[in-house]
């Protein structure tokens, strides 16, 4: 497996190092069975440290996980609780032989705009300009509903685009308030 450790601000011990690597290796091979590449980044933010990993699986999907503590090993346990609690839900959503009944499940949900106002006059509208957080190009990927809804739960992700795999067009999964997940298919 490839992993590659960035600190920002700080320097990473051997010792840390060596116990991140471990703990990745045992995970990989307890749920995954294969390798695949992972980017952790460990920094020190305010009176605490804060350690953020990306993994990127073979078979396409990306799980990532964060953590903050007091200390950098805490912060790293944290984030590595976090991914392992992913790849167990990972490898037991793929062993599910129900994974077709789920996605029809998913298609039942109806949607309502959040931004239309509720019959009790107050104005729900946003702001007239809205501000940029974060810009981020990736891949859109092929995938059906219930593939993309597992790559949603899997990653810190408010929302996952990707081209419908049953008519080709672009719908969008995304986490509900409520704690269920929407879906986006826009008519053509």
């Amino acid at each position: 497996m490839q992993i590659h450790i960035v600190s920002k601000g700080i320097d990473v011990s051997a010792a840390l190092s060596q116990r991140i690597n471990d703990r990745l290796e045992e995970m990989m091979d307890k749920y995954i069975h294969r390798d695949g590449e992972a980017h952790i980044s460990i920094s020190k933010e305010g009176p605490g440290f804060n350690t953020s990993i990306s993994v990127h699986l073979p078979s396409g999907a990306t799980m990532a996980a964060h953590g903050n503590a007091k200390d950098a090993y805490g912060a790293s346990d944290e984030a590595l609780e976090h991914l392992e609690k992913r790849l167990r839900r990972y490898k037991r959503r793929l062993s599910d032989h129900r994974a077709e009944d789920k996605a029809e499940a998913l298609a039942m949900y109806v949607l309502q705009n959040p931004v239309e106002g509720d019959d009790d006059g107050t104005d729900n509208h946003p702001p007239a300009e809205p501000m940029v957080i974060s810009e981020q190009k990736s891949e859109i990927r092929t995938m059906t509903v219930s593939m993309a809804s597992l790559e949603l739960g899997l990653t810190d992700a408010s929302a996952v685009m990707f081209r419908n795999a049953a008519h080709g067009g672009l719908n969008v999964v995304f986490k509900r308030a409520d704690g269920n997940v929407g879906w986006i298919d826009p008519q053509r």
